[in-house]
C-alpha cells in the first residue's frame, strides 16, 4: 500500500497529460476530467473551467475529426509546496490532421500543460497546445 510520502507525482502528472492529449485527439468530453476548476493565465488572470470547456467545444465543433494524432513528451517537472499543494508541467510536441469536409490540414507544434496539486490530485491549470487558443 502506498502512502503520500512515496506517491509518484511524476507518473500522475504524465498520466493526466496523456489522458488529456488522447481525449484531444478523440475530441472527447472526457478531456474535462483533467481540468482544474479554474485556470491561471499569464498576468495572473484567472478564468473558470466553464470558459475553457466552452472554448474546447468551439474548437472541436469546427472539425469533423482529428486523425493520426501523435505526441512525444520531452520534459516533466514538478515542485511540492506547503499544505499538500504543488505546481508542475509536462511539455513536448504533438501533431494531428484536422479534417474539415474531407480536407485535412496538419496541426503540429510544441505543447506545455501546466498542473497544480490540490486535494491530492494534479489538475491542468493552463494549456499551450497546437490548435488551442484562449
Amino acid at each position: 500500500m502506498q502512502d503520500n510520502t512515496t506517491f509518484n507525482h511524476q507518473a500522475d502528472i504524465v498520466n493526466s497529460a496523456i489522458r488529456f492529449i488522447n481525449s484531444w485527439f478523440k475530441q472527447s468530453k472526457a478531456i474535462t476530467e483533467e481540468l482544474n476548476d479554474f485556470f491561471i493565465l499569464p498576468g495572473n488572470k484567472v478564468i473558470g473551467k466553464g470558459i475553457i470547456v466552452s472554448r474546447l467545444k468551439g474548437i472541436f465543433g469546427k472539425s469533423d475529426e482529428y486523425v493520426g494524432g501523435r505526441y512525444d513528451i520531452i520534459d516533466v517537472n514538478f515542485e511540492l509546496l506547503a499544505d499538500g499543494k504543488g505546481m508542475g508541467f509536462v511539455e513536448g510536441v504533438a501533431g494531428y490532421r484536422n479534417v474539415i469536409q474531407k480536407q485535412s490540414k496538419i496541426v503540429s507544434g510544441p505543447f506545455k500543460l501546466y498542473f497544480a496539486l490540490h486535494n491530492d490530485q494534479w489538475k491542468i491549470v493552463n494549456i499551450e497546445f497546437p490548435g488551442f487558443a484562449y
